[in-house]
């Protein structure tokens, strides 16, 4: 048997139970793989209360909550000749087909019969997990498990985000709408790493001056400036930022277009502000601004920045690591604004 961190109603942090669920065997093609750390996601707080919704799936309940995680090859099924026990592994959360054209290109997030790990299966918060084994990722040895396990999802999706949607380059200034979220702070190491000029909006004067440490140039209390998107623009000259990245939704839609220049790129991933948005049109026309929509990552952009991990040119920010058993108290800490970074969970 296996302890695992599951929900079978929805709810606040109280509906999350720990029991014991039979170890799974992997099939063919399938990996099982013991995990060694979960990281927490939003995502996480959605699936729990029961508001990951889409009109085609409804939440399966029972569910073992974790979107990302870490850990090392325990078994393999019949006809896996990719992974050895023992391979230090982390989860790649998509799961696809793998036989229509966007699978076959590694445009993951294309697939028709996109899944994902924690969201529509069984996820990250146990002790052990079978997946396939396209996606267990081999990962180098250099970071630890916590690190791995917050890291991979972050980085893939601020990648796909800023370089392949975003089209960012180095001399141009990003807003990060969110900075101290952990794809927010992600995102702030990925465009250093560019090249970028970047400001960041964040929720405490605290929170401000440690990602100014971190490497922003420029730092906002959305709580203290409501008009953030004309603070921003202030710290511009008055030309606006050349890309927002927002992960927020509808409470910062428009304050994010407000926030470019003449003919900015917006890339939005993310709505855990509200699904809508009130928007004024004229404020896309007039500006003639491009609004890009983002979902997920392509195989492609893992290999591009694991590189980066690996030389520990990116380095996750860990706000705070707990126990398996003290899983409630991390979504607890997931929802806190005194957050900044990932919060990583180690399974024993």
């Amino acid at each position: 048997m296996m302890r695992v961190a599951a929900v079978h109603a929805f709810g606040g942090p109280e509906a999350i139970v720990l029991e014991d669920w039979p170890i799974p065997v992997p099939g063919p093609g399938e990996v099982l793989i013991r995990m060694r750390a979960a990281g927490m996601n939003q995502a996480d707080i959605l699936v729990r209360e029961g508001r990951f919704v889409e009109k085609d799936r409804q939440q399966p309940l029972p569910i073992i909550l974790g979107v990302e995680g870490a850990g090392d090859i325990a078994a393999v099924g019949p006809g896996c000749d990719t992974h050895s026990v023992g391979d230090r592994v982390a989860v790649i959360p998509m799961l696809t087909c793998g036989t229509c054209e966007p699978c076959r290109k590694g445009l993951l997030s294309e697939c028709a019969d996109l899944r994902i790990v924690g969201e529509h299966v069984d996820g990250t918060c146990a002790q052990y997990m079978v997946l396939p084994a396209r996606n267990a990722i081999k990962v180098p040895d250099g970071p630890g498990y916590e690190a791995l396990s917050v890291s991979i999802v972050a980085y893939m999706t601020a990648w796909h985000m800023l370089k392949t949607r975003g089209d960012l380059t180095a001399g141009e200034t990003l807003l990060i709408v969110g900075g101290g979220s952990g794809m927010g702070s992600a995102a702030l190491q990925l465009a250093r790493a560019i090249g970028a000029r970047v400001i960041v909006t964040t929720g405490s004067d605290e929170k401000c001056r440690q990602l100014i440490e971190a490497g922003a140039d420029a730092a906002v209390n959305y709580t203290r400036v409501r008009d953030w998107d004309v603070e921003v623009r202030r710290l511009t000259g008055g030309r606006g930022v050349d890309i927002v990245h927002d992960t927020v939704g509808g409470a910062t839609f428009q304050k994010s277009i407000n926030a470019l220049r003449q003919r900015g790129r917006m890339v939005c991933m993310g709505s855990h502000s509200g699904r809508s948005a009130e928007v004024l049109l004229v404020s896309i026309h007039r500006n003639e601004v491009d609004i890009r929509g983002c979902h997920t990552a392509h195989m492609s952009e893992i290999d591009e920045f694991l590189p980066l991990l690996a030389d520990g040119s990116l380095r996750p920010i860990l706000d705070a690591t707990f126990s398996l058993e003290q899983v409630r108290e991390a979504h607890l800490r997931l929802a806190s604004p005194e957050r900044l970074g990932k919060i990583a969970i180690s399974i024993g």
